[in-house]
């Protein structure tokens, strides 16, 4: 008989020792008793012991002894919930670990999760006032129990009945038609290098949709003008494991991008690198030129105006929430779209939002500065 086949044998052990953790799971005795009479025939009779039998005899041996089964606690349970993300994931893995203290706060972290309730987890988020915070804690703490679900760790999650907090549905910031023309027609009228990454900036944002994060990171080689196509490498935020999306861009958008390329070009010898060199010149420009017009918004991470305004004026002008969904990156599809953007404007209101276009006449070449190359008014302002 080969080594590991015979009863007992080396292979039984270390199955028996993978299966020893489940001992105490009700019904497991009972299935593996039902497959032995089973597999023995109605009379009882067989021959040698199946593995169903060898496993049996095990766990029963195993149960008979009073081995306490170790039990997956809280702490465990957000740690193997940490070592499940990936390198790039460093957001989300973030957000895991904020919601593994507060849990291991509130329910303590010794506290077997086999022995936690809907009740003490519904007492543990009740300090969550708001409908966002309390739903993305919820969310943690489901996505960990259902990891634990599917290791066989716990038969069901104690956070299937508890239900996400209902939102009172806001409009979200977004800018119409004639706002957005202005912006750009300020742009227009004070050419040079750092204007040019700004102009790219908002026309990434206010024309195709791009995350603020994103263009920070974006290139000049990302964007093709002849196929009007524009390719984000490092989508939401990620620098790593994160697909690549395509993002289409409109005539208008092409048009715009096309300008502030060559503005580039003339300033700087060619059009690549980094769109946005320095990210202050963002900010920089919307204190100089924006805040004194009454046209300037909020910090682009906490306020995203031009995100919501492409979505809001693309979905209303076209039509089509799977494209719009589709180029915002939007990965369960048209929902958000429906809940958030859909018939906030009219569709006479989106045509015109994407009627607007760079002048037809070319704007006024930069003042040279000697010894200075190139003037920018975000960095040499005048006396």
């Amino acid at each position: 008989m080969k080594r590991g086949t015979r009863r007992g044998g080396p292979s039984i052990v270390r199955l028996g020792r993978l299966l020893s953790r489940y001992a105490s799971s009700p019904g497991l005795l009972d299935a593996l008793n039902a497959l032995s009479i089973l597999s023995r025939g109605p009379d009882g009779a067989g021959g040698a012991p199946s593995l169903t039998e060898l496993v049996l005899e095990h766990l029963r041996r195993e149960k008979g002894r009073g081995r306490a089964v170790p039990r997956l606690s809280v702490g465990e349970l957000f740690e193997r919930r940490l070592a499940a993300f990936g390198r790039g994931q460093v957001r989300s893995a973030a957000a895991a670990k904020r919601a593994g203290r507060y849990f291991c706060r509130r329910l303590g972290a010794a506290t077997p999760v086999a022995d936690l309730s809907a009740d003490a987890i519904r007492e543990a988020l009740a300090r969550f006032r708001v409908p966002g915070t309390y739903n993305s804690y919820l969310r943690q703490l489901k996505s960990a129990l259902n990891l634990a679900v599917a290791e066989r760790e716990l038969e069901s999650s104690p956070a299937s009945s508890v239900f996400p907090m209902r939102e009172t549905w806001k409009e979200p910031a977004f800018f119409d038609a004639g706002r957005v023309e202005r912006i750009f027609r300020i742009l227009e009228e004070h050419p040079g290098a750092a204007e040019s990454g700004v102009g790219a900036f908002l026309t990434l944002g206010f024309f195709a949709g791009v995350r603020s994060a994103e263009i920070l990171r974006a290139r000049w080689e990302d964007i093709d003008l002849e196929g009007a196509v524009v390719r984000i490498p490092h989508p939401k935020g990620h620098a790593r494991g994160r697909r690549p999306r395509l993002v289409e861009l409109e005539p208008n958008a092409a048009a715009w991008l096309r300008l502030w390329r060559d503005w580039t070009a003339a300033h700087l010898g060619s059009a690549a690198g980094p769109i946005v060199r320095d990210e202050h010149d963002v900010r920089n420009w919307k204190a100089l030129r924006l805040a004194p017009e009454n046209l300037s918004w909020g910090n682009d991470a906490a306020h995203n105006a031009p995100r919501h305004t492409y979505a809001t004026m693309h979905v209303a002008a076209f039509r089509d929430a799977a494209a719009t969904a589709l180029n915002l990156g939007h990965v369960r599809g048209t929902a958000i779209l429906e809940r958030h953007y859909r018939g906030l404007a009219t569709r006479a209101e989106g045509e015109a939002y994407w009627k607007i276009r760079p002048s037809p006449r070319p704007p006024a070449p930069p003042e040279p500065l000697p010894g200075q190359g190139r003037r920018s008014d975000l960095r040499h302002r005048p006396a």
